[in-house]
């Protein structure tokens, strides 16, 4: 049997990594491409949402990274840190379509009305 190596467990920055694959996800439901266009309406809810999901996972566990870099000398500081970036702005994208799809509601039933 040989003995687990601790070097390989030291020098990993899971929370990092995690970051870093959820600011990623958040990004392809950002641009669209899982549904083909930003604007379906049909599933613009429940994409939005997940949009919302990943940037939050990103932002935590980001945080968590940078901390666990700092304390423990690790590598993947900066990478974090570029994570909680991308998760605030595509926190500040859903926001911003969200307001607009609401906007282009609203005027729709203006004009009806």
């Amino acid at each position: 049997m040989s003995a687990p190596s601790q070097p390989a467990d030291r020098t990993r920055n899971r929370p990092a990594v995690v970051s870093v694959y959820a600011a990623f996800a958040a990004v392809v439901y950002a641009s669209g491409s899982v549904m083909g266009g930003w604007l379906t309406v049909a599933y613009s809810v429940p994409i939005l949402g997940l949009l919302i999901v990943c940037a939050l996972v990103a932002i935590v566990s980001g945080h968590l990274g940078r901390r666990r870099a700092k304390r423990r000398k690790l590598e993947g500081r900066w990478l974090s840190l570029a994570a909680i970036v991308v998760g605030w702005l595509c926190i500040l994208y859903a926001v911003l379509v969200n307001l607009v799809v609401l906007g282009l509601i609203a005027g729709l039933a203006v004009l009806i009305d």
